[in-house]
């Protein structure tokens, strides 16, 4: 037999349950983030596309940033890390140098933006980025794979170098040196043509322009005789090394132009 201190338990219990179901639920609100020095707080706001605001809530000694919606994500970490620099720059005296220092990370708070945005597919803020978005991974082949094998098999590991198929409709790969977005250092760039992104090109072929351009940052141009030498005697004998050099420069004549000329016609390529 149950008794009545039971039943009213058992009863209350089920009514509160029943009452507290019955409440509208609280909005989730996305947790807040937290600088990697823990001194700036992170929130957002869906409205803000090309702005941030900052203030310091003295007694706790911790600053509130608000960024735009879009940089919730994990790949926005870096910028939110130098908009917590900026923030507590900000607060900081008013000198010239602190005045320059805080137009300097603005500048590479938005120039990371767009760079990250393009990285992803998306349009940057600005409408343009001077560094080309970076994608690696193609159809068919991941070059950061391919670059990977070919540093440690003919460089020792020791190449520092960012790579992407090229967003160009050519047959030309090529390296440049570009400033970072992030950090502002100069770092090696290596665009693949993506005519080498097609089924019918083998790995050995990919692997072999990916060297090519690798040799252009250890074997850089030189000038002789008032003329700028870029694929000179010591870059050809390099080059040769290659194991499957001679299978590369075949398809390479034979097979790419044609892959060129498919991408021109296929207006969905990309």
């Amino acid at each position: 037999m149950m008794d009545d201190s039971f039943q009213t338990d058992l009863f209350g219990s089920l009514a509160s349950s029943l009452w507290k179901s019955a409440l509208p639920k609280k909005e989730e609100k996305t947790p807040h983030q937290i600088s990697g020095d823990g001194t700036v707080l992170f929130r957002y706001a869906e409205r803000l596309k090309k702005s941030i605001r900052c203030r310091k809530k003295f007694f706790e000694n911790l600053y509130e940033l608000e960024l735009p919606g879009y940089m919730k994500s994990e790949e926005f970490y870096p910028v939110r890390e130098l908009a917590a620099e900026w923030a507590r720059i900000t607060f900081k005296r008013k000198t010239v140098g602190n005045k320059e220092k805080s137009r300097e990370l603005l500048s590479r708070i938005w120039k990371a933006t767009d760079q990250i945005l393009a990285d992803m597919g998306k349009h940057p803020i600005s409408g343009s980025t001077k560094f080309p978005p970076i994608r690696p991974v193609g159809k068919v082949h991941d070059l950061e794979k391919v670059f990977s094998a070919i540093n440690e098999t003919y460089f020792q590991g020791e190449l520092q170098a960012r790579i992407t198929w090229s967003n160009r409709i050519g047959g030309l790969s090529f390296h440049t040196k570009r400033k970072d977005p992030l950090t502002g250092e100069e770092v090696n760039l290596i665009s693949i043509s993506r005519g080498y992104d097609f089924e019918n090109c083998p790995l050995y072929a990919v692997a072999g322009v990916v060297y090519h351009e690798c040799l252009h940052i250890v074997i850089p141009p030189v000038e002789v005789n008032g003329r700028r030498v870029v694929h000179g005697r010591n870059f050809r004998q390099r080059e040769r090394r290659y194991i499957y050099y001679e299978q590369w420069i075949k398809w390479h004549k034979e097979v790419l132009p044609k892959n060129i000329r498919m991408m021109r016609k296929m207006k969905n390529f990309w």
